[in-house]
């Protein structure tokens, strides 16, 4: 019975001491493809909080649609046209997970909006997907909702 306790909880100890060692290492070593899809994320961030539709133009996907944390869905064109109007106070982004597979990507994360209508903090999901034509990684969708407190 002992040894048979050592057989199933050996195991499961090295699976999570692995599990945990690689999360660890996710959130703080990223590859090159990584970077770059953070570096495009960031550039998001600045272009929402500068109200700046032309980058917006630039950064995200023709096809691109995003439920916000109210339940809404929006496309390129109605993403563009909110920034006309919406004004950020603040907009913190923290990535705490990128995954890339072939040309697309998922980037996952938590960040805190301040704008006219209040705080929001919210969990996010964007899916990037690499330009084959430009060569640049471009934002397909996004997911956000409110946290749960």
């Amino acid at each position: 019975m002992r040894r048979r306790l050592l057989q199933l909880t050996i195991p499961a100890a090295l699976f999570f001491l692995a599990v945990s060692q690689s999360s660890a290492q996710r959130s703080t070593e990223y590859s090159a493809d990584q970077n770059a899809v953070l570096k495009v994320d960031g550039a998001f961030r600045r272009a929402k909080l500068e109200r700046d539709t032309a980058t917006l133009r630039h950064l995200v996907a023709n096809n691109y649609v995003a439920t916000n944390q109210f339940g809404e869905t929006r496309n390129k064109a109605e993403l563009i046209d909110l920034f006309t109007t919406l004004s950020l106070t603040s907009l913190t982004v923290k990535p705490s997970q990128v995954r890339i597979t072939g040309d697309t990507a998922v980037v996952t994360g938590a960040q805190t909006e301040v704008n006219g209508g209040g705080l929001d903090r919210m969990l996010f999901m964007r899916v990037y997907v690499k330009n084959r034509e430009a060569g640049e990684w471009q934002l397909l969708a996004n997911m956000q909702f409110n946290t749960p407190n």
